[in-house]
């Protein structure tokens, strides 16, 4: 059998078993393929070999291998999971297995006639997109999910038919469609009333490191700036009640002390020993909204500056450290949505005595002249604030430049910074800044994670993207405790280099940048097609975000608020019953239907028919439907000749309707109607009831 023949025969309706037989390994192909553009590349390399050798297989091309030829693909199989995942078992690794297993399943198939192993690889084919989730829960996953699922339900159809009964694809996919829309109903009773479990819905080994995304625990000159052309979302808001300003919006993220003049890390990350209400004194109105963080793989969780109170059932064993930093007990491995209420105007009231000396631990032997210039401040100010403030007023006076381009600084980057190129990024002040400060005896450390917000005008809430990264100090000062200092807001806009603006300028608009007429800028740049790239953007966005809202984020809490909502309680018992009920209800809903629809499909005539035989019966005259027409009339008009025209009339138009050519449409329906009401009028002469 040669190759394009049997190609030109697979892409054939699929109304022979052959011909899904031959798609198997391309099905599968897809269905493994957000599995595939993850993982490494010898990995997806074999799986795409065994399946293009299974579908050469399928053409006739080539035989199927032995069984030893099997038996080595499985140990190269594990050589190279060993070789590429070591003897970690990871989520990772145990997807990657899975997906080797499976397709290596394929080549025991030995013909079409293979029923038992082609119905194990379908059923397999559900349990791997299933795990597909345990990545990540996206709309589009979903809908990727569901088209497939429909597909393997089409396949699974074609098999459990004989090839002489399978049916074309449309009457298969409508009533596959038909088994799909059944099945909503039921899944949405699961949805709202089953009790919803604290926590995250998987909880696998975590692969370490592997996939961070968006900020780090360590900085250094550039890797912020890194991330400054990143469109890629790292949370979404919403507010409410009402917006802060501009100056407010810093989401606190990782918090660095450590430095060796070059290098920023993470102090040890130990949990906060006072009560927070015993450290954070709050001094306005509280800010409240609802996080929908993307999954990084660390433990942060970015709030605005400084939080009292913090809510969600994805995020488990929360915590703050010392650092005042809020964690998770474990890593943001999928979306995580999070309730905080917020003090924007707030002083610490205490610090230890060893945080206070690691905050003032200036790098011996790196950076001298930015030493030398906070000693000078040191020795001439009078005291923390005026210190404080001639930092700033430094970085306004001279000749400072805001880029995301800066020159590369590698020795001494801070003294390179402040005294030659004068030109960087929010890293690059912010580390400079705590340098002098240290050097002039003050306790200072560097805070990472964004400023600003974007606004959604579609769906009317807030996006903070990975363009948003931005590094910011914190000074200690006594009776004050720890304030937020962002240098780069004293940037006059002149000395805003135009590549700040090469981005989407929306997410500038609540940016703490000391920024020009933003709207003038705009104007240039945002044409019409520009206009109509970003309305599309972001209502793709709001579907998102919608589905964030309502189907992830359906927790304890808004499940709570429907039964509130219901007048019912809020606990397991009203959550069974409501189960138990909605079920049941689903269920008669069917029934109900499925009678109504038999009820409408009957053949109206033929059922007014047969109540006139059995009224006649009724009146002692033992005939069967099964007689001719014609010899009923004629012994019901012998048996009941006081009833003779109204019998003839009768039998006389079901004749006409039953077997006369009609061209009428409109005319024998109105002789049927006239027949039934014929049948309704007639009434029996002798009430003795004789079985049909």
């Amino acid at each position: 059998m040669s190759f394009f023949p049997s190609l030109f025969k697979t892409l054939t309706p699929l109304n022979t078993l052959n011909n899904v037989y031959s798609l198997l390994p391309i099905v599968l192909f897809i269905i493994f393929l957000p599995h595939l553009m993850t993982a490494p590349i010898v990995i997806t390399l074999y799986i795409i070999s065994i399946l293009a050798y299974f579908s050469l297989h399928t053409f006739g091309i080539i035989p199927l291998p032995g069984k030893m030829i099997r038996f080595l693909l499985i140990i190269l199989a594990l050589f190279l999971l060993v070789m590429t995942y070591g003897f970690l078992f990871s989520q990772k690794m145990s997807l990657s297995l899975l997906a080797i297993m499976i397709s290596l399943k394929l080549l025991e198939i030995h013909n079409e006639q293979d029923r038992r192993n082609i119905f194990l690889v379908l059923f397999l084919g559900y349990f791997i997109l299933m795990t597909h989730f345990l990545r990540s829960q996206d709309i589009l996953l979903a809908l990727f999910a569901f088209v497939n699922s429909l597909i393997l339900t089409l396949m699974l159809s074609a098999f459990n038919r004989k090839p002489q009964n399978a049916l074309p694809v449309k009457d298969s996919m409508i009533l596959i469609l038909r088994l799909f829309i059944k099945a909503i109903p039921i899944a949405i009773v699961l949805f709202l009333f089953f009790p919803r479990v604290p926590g995250p819905l998987w909880s696998l080994p975590e692969d370490g490191q592997a996939g961070t995304t968006g900020l780090s625990d360590k900085m250094y000159p550039g890797s912020v700036s890194n991330l400054s052309d990143s469109d890629e979302i790292a949370f979404r808001v919403d507010f409410h009640d009402t917006i802060p300003t501009s100056d407010t919006l810093y989401w606190r993220g990782p918090v660095l002390t450590q430095t060796d003049g070059f290098l920023w890390s993470q102090n040890e990350e130990k949990p906060l020993q006072k009560p927070f209400n015993k450290i954070i004194k709050n001094t306005q109105e509280a800010v409240r909204y609802t996080i929908t963080l993307e999954p990084h793989r660390h433990k942060w969780l970015f709030t605005l500056e400084m939080p009292i109170k913090v809510q969600g059932d994805t995020i488990k064993g929360f915590y703050f450290t010392q650092d005042l930093q809020l964690l998770n007990q474990t890593r943001i491995q999928q979306l995580t949505q999070y309730h905080i209420t917020s003090m924007t105007g707030y002083f610490f009231s205490k610090m230890s005595m060893n945080e206070l000396l690691l905050a003032r631990q200036f790098p011996m032997g790196s950076n001298p002249r930015t030493y030398e210039l906070g000693q000078q401040w040191k020795n001439t100010l009078i005291d923390t604030k005026q210190i404080v403030l001639h930092g700033l007023h430094y970085f306004k006076e001279k000749p400072f430049y805001y880029t995301k381009q800066p020159s590369v600084m590698l020795n001494n980057p801070s003294d390179q910074f402040l005294f030659d190129t004068q030109r960087g990024f929010c890293e690059h002040y912010a580390s400079s800044f705590v340098l002098l400060m240290r050097a002039a005896g003050i306790p200072a450390r560097v805070v990472t994670g964004y400023q600003g917000i974007e606004k959604n005008t579609v769906g009317d809430y807030y996006i903070v993207r990975q363009s948003n990264a931005h590094a910011w100090a914190e000074v200690w000062i006594a009776g004050e405790g720890w304030l937020r200092v962002d240098p780069t807001g004293m940037i006059p806009p002149e000395r805003i280099e135009d590549d700040i603006f090469q981005t989407n300028l929306d997410r500038l608009s609540f940016s703490s940048l000391n920024l020009p007429d933003l709207p003038s800028l705009s104007a240039q740049q945002k044409t019409a097609m520009y206009e109509l790239y970003q309305q599309i953007n972001q209502s793709i966005d709001m579907i998102k975000h919608t589905w964030n809202n309502w189907i992830l984020g359906y927790d304890t809490n808004k499940q709570s608020l429907l039964l509130n909502f219901m007048g019912l309680k809020a606990n397991w018992q009203t959550l069974i019953f409501l189960l138990i009920g909605g079920l049941v209800f689903v269920i008669l809903a069917f029934q109900l239907i499925s009678l109504y629809q038999r009820y409408k499909n009957i053949d109206k005539v033929y059922y007014y028919y047969t109540k006139f035989i059995h009224k006649l019966n009724q009146a002692d005259l033992n005939i069967r439907l099964s007689d001719a027409p014609e010899a009923i009339k004629q012994r019901a008009c012998e048996h009941f000749p006081q009833k003779k025209i109204a019998i003839q009339i009768i039998i006389d138009h079901y004749i006409k309707i039953r077997y006369a050519h009609h061209s009428d449409n409109q005319a024998i329906q109105k002789l049927s109607q006239q027949f039934i009401k014929e049948v309704k009028q007639y009434k029996v002469s002798n009430k003795k009831k004789v079985l049909l």
